[in-house]
């Protein structure tokens, strides 16, 4: 699966967030293959907008994770992407060496994308991509996996990441499930 992920590296200006997730919306979703569960198309959904950070979920249709990424149109706050990272699967379940950075040129996202980020940064821009794909290591690990809580149309979930085993396939986190049960 191939997905360009959004983070200038310089500060010649900044794009301003609606038309950052335009851009995201239009330029950078991709449709790819769940990793590690089906190998069923995945689809982008956005999980997380703050304080000029957009974070997405690539999952298939199941809800399990293949990629998480971070878009931002600052300078990359890795600690803050690992921290965000942590407080959604838990430590144990992210690797720094899972956590990618890549540069990505106007020129390779196509013209329009690349007219796009000229207008708002300039004629040599360039985005840096921070991806975090989930590599089990140990064999409790490989025993789990990683979902998006989406929920249903009648039981909508709260679109964080969660743990769970790998032979069960919720919709929904231990807390939207209890929330349910009340």
């Amino acid at each position: 699966m191939e997905c360009f992920k959004l983070l200038p590296c310089r500060n010649l200006t900044t794009i301003n967030m609606p038309t950052l997730r335009t851009f995201i919306d239009n330029h950078l979703t991709f449709t790819g293959k769940c990793f590690h569960h089906c190998k069923n198309p995945t689809t982008m959904r956005i999980i997380r907008e703050v304080s000029r950070k957009i974070v997405a979920a690539y999952t298939c249709p199941d809800g399990f994770v293949s990629q998480v990424v971070y878009f931002t149109d600052s300078k990359p706050d890795l600690e803050w992407f690992r921290e965000f990272l942590y407080e959604q699967v838990g430590k144990t379940n992210v690797s720094k060496r899972d956590i990618r950075i890549a540069t990505r040129y106007g020129w390779e996202l196509g013209g329009e994308a690349r007219r796009e980020l000229q207008s708002q940064l300039g004629p040599e821009a360039k985005l840096t991509e921070v991806y975090w794909t989930r590599y089990p290591k140990t064999d409790l690990q490989k025993k789990n996996a990683i979902s998006l809580c989406t929920g249903s149309s009648s039981k909508p979930g709260c679109m964080r990441l969660f743990i769970h085993s790998r032979k069960s396939k919720p919709i929904l986190c231990s807390q939207c499930t209890s929330k349910k049960k009340r």
